[in-house]
């Protein structure tokens, strides 16, 4: 049987197409907020450190304690024949496109007011904006359940995957060429950007639904939720994968760093692109070098070779923007630079692809021993290890970057609200170059780790689906 069903085609080709549109514009959309939502908190808004960080760090706690309650909305047990994702994603498209533009927007009458009211209007809007992105989000879980054939689902989460690396760079071309028509206004280019992400993705997510599919059986029967947990818990690769994405989050202060020291190389907000771009290039070409590695070796082998390769290729990235920063008369250096961009990018190919198969693999191994299928409770769960470190690290970067804070050693010169771009030091552009390059490499470095003591590959994951296919197929004979 197990065989029989490997061979089978599930997905049309149309669906496919729409499938990988509808992510590639959620996570275009998700982007505009995470590439540029703190430099317009900083240098569009003057919001000082100790504010930014504030709101960084309360986001993110209160984001946590919500996303439990969303849990258990989303693994519920759904009736006979009916969809899991689908409700929860044409629920909330709309009004995730809608607080994906007020993420960039204050109105009028709080700008005369204090800091304070600002701060909480900003952690309001942050927080309503995460909750609608996480049922729009379940677009994503849906690769998983779009077919019941192990290759024809990790073809689905590879190209898912390539897409949304794409969809999140893509930000830095909208607002290029809207900064062309909207010139010395970072807060305008950055609303007109986002509304444009927000209403083609939101569209978009609305027609997906009329044509992708969910193709393995659930089961009816109601349990309690928090079981799903503790049987989660009990996994031992859940519980790796969980270490493995702790370490990991910590590189978002790396991440923090790209935007500002993009400004501070190339003197304007919507040149980020050119710091980007290559980047971005280098992310897709490294999710193609995995998807035909994976051919020759399993997943656990390639993230482990990633993770050495990341820290080598971060220090040459530092060692090349020193040299130029030193010989800014020398372009051999710069385009050195540039290409070292590309490099780190190849590092994102194993680091994004590779743990959404991970889970994958895991989900199956939790059906196989509790007959529940957990993609929500799983990701809250494994999320919780990326959720601690990103909030941490979303709390320091701003004190580390600038303000009069003990721990501000980069010494960036804000933007003030109405003049132009201020230029760094050479120290500070270095420094800055540092904690993205350096402190990002070693996280990636060490996130592998964990994976020493993973063993769902190869025959082992063969195993665990032929026995997952078994019980669904029983569990098809029962709801006849």
């Amino acid at each position: 049987m197990a065989n029989e069903t490997q061979r089978k085609k599930y997905i049309p080709t149309q669906e496919f197409i729409i499938f990988l549109a509808s992510t590639f514009l959620f996570t275009n959309m998700t982007g505009m907020a995470g590439n540029f939502r703190q430099k317009y908190l900083v240098d569009v808004l003057g919001l000082p450190s100790t504010s930014v960080a504030t709101i960084n760090f309360i986001a993110v706690i209160a984001g946590y304690a919500l996303s439990f309650c969303y849990v258990l909305l989303v693994d519920r047990a759904p009736k006979p024949g009916k969809p899991k994702f689908k409700p929860f994603v044409l629920m909330s498209a709309v009004p995730a496109g809608i607080f994906a533009i007020l993420m960039f927007f204050v109105p009028s009458f709080l700008t005369g007011l204090s800091v304070s009211f600002m701060v909480v209007y900003q952690i309001t809007i942050t927080i309503l904006h995460n909750t609608s992105h996480y049922f729009a989000g379940q677009v994503n879980q849906m690769a998983i359940v779009m077919s019941p054939d192990l290759h024809e689902r990790d073809n689905v989460l590879s190209y898912r995957s390539m897409l949304n690396a794409i969809g999140n760079s893509a930000p830095l071309v909208v607002v290029l060429v809207i900064g062309l028509f909207i010139k010395d206004d970072n807060g305008m280019m950055y609303l007109v950007s986002a509304s444009i992400c927000a209403v083609a993705s939101s569209l978009m997510l609305v027609v997906a639904m009329r044509f992708v599919k969910e193709r393995i059986a659930y089961s009816p029967k109601k349990i309690n939720p928090l079981l799903g947990f503790r049987d989660i818990v009990k996994n031992k690769y859940a519980l790796l994968v969980l270490i493995s994405e702790f370490i990991k989050g910590f590189r978002s202060i790396a991440t923090y760093m790209a935007v500002f020291l993009s400004a501070a190389l190339l003197g304007k907000d919507n040149l980020y692109i050119l710091f980007g771009l290559p980047t971005g290039v280098g992310t897709f070409v490294g999710m193609l070098i995995v998807k035909f590695l994976l051919k020759k070796l399993n997943s656990k082998q390639i993230y482990m070779l990633s993770g050495c390769y990341s820290m080598i290729a971060n220090i040459c990235l530092f060692a090349a923007g020193v040299l130029s920063f030193a010989h800014p008369d020398v372009p051999a250096f710069t385009i050195v630079f540039f290409v070292f961009l590309f490099g780190i990018g190849l590092q994102y190919g194993a680091s994004n692809l590779l743990p959404t198969m991970f889970q994958a693999d895991i989900l199956e191994d939790l059906e196989v021993k509790s007959h529940k299928r957990l993609e929500a409770s799983l990701a809250f769960t494994i999320g919780t290890g990326t959720q601690i470190s990103t909030a941490i690290g979303q709390a320091i970067a701003p004190l580390i970057l600038y303000g009069d804070t003990a721990l501000n050693f980069i010494h960036y010169v804000q933007q003030t609200v109405g003049e132009g771009y201020l230029p760094q030091s050479d120290e500070t552009k270095v420094r800055l170059l540092g904690v993205f390059s350096l402190l990002q490499g070693a996280c990636m470095l060490l996130c592998c780790v964990p994976f020493l003591f993973y063993k769902l590959t190869g025959e082992k994951k063969q195993q665990v689906h032929e026995e997952v296919l078994a019980y669904r197929a029983s569990l098809e004979a029962t709801q006849e």
